[in-house]
């Protein structure tokens, strides 16, 4: 691999000469394919760990246990409105800006009129998503080295 960087009238370009079996052939669709299965599969994990977090429990998530009588607890709406898209290398989880979900998430302003703290659901998420996605894509790469081999 050799480069070279070019300055002129204040713009950057560089160049990049690749050479050798990963860069040759059908090699860069099959990396650019392993980089959308690792998105995708961060994705997945992504949906699975918001739906544990958001799960109703027996009382109701939104109810308190004194409020949550038969028939009135959380039937998992808020839940079932997140959806994930992906498109091309980017992947994103969101909750189709339901009303409420600023406010369940914490980052609304009827936060602090409410002295509701929210459940961070998104953020605890994103930051456990941060400690899983060098594992998922050095897995899909080992994967795709092997098979490059």
């Amino acid at each position: 691999m050799s480069w070279e960087l070019v300055r002129g009238n204040d713009n950057i370009r560089v160049w990049v000469r690749a050479s050798g079996p990963i860069f040759e052939g059908d090699a860069p669709s099959r990396v650019r394919g392993t980089t959308q299965n690792a998105i995708r599969e961060l994705v997945e994990l992504g949906e699975q760990r918001l739906d544990q977090i958001l799960r109703p429990r027996p009382a109701g998530v939104y109810l308190s246990v004194a409020q949550a009588k038969r028939g009135k607890a959380s039937k998992g709406h808020y839940r079932r409105s997140l959806h994930a898209t992906l498109s091309s290398l980017n992947g994103r989880i969101d909750d189709g800006n339901v009303e409420y979900g600023k406010w369940l998430e914490g980052t609304s302003s009827r936060n602090q009129s409410t002295r509701f703290p929210g459940y961070h659901s998104f953020l605890k998420t994103a930051q456990w998503l941060e400690t899983k996605k060098a594992g998922v894509l050095h897995a899909h790469v080992n994967r795709l080295v092997r098979d490059l081999s």
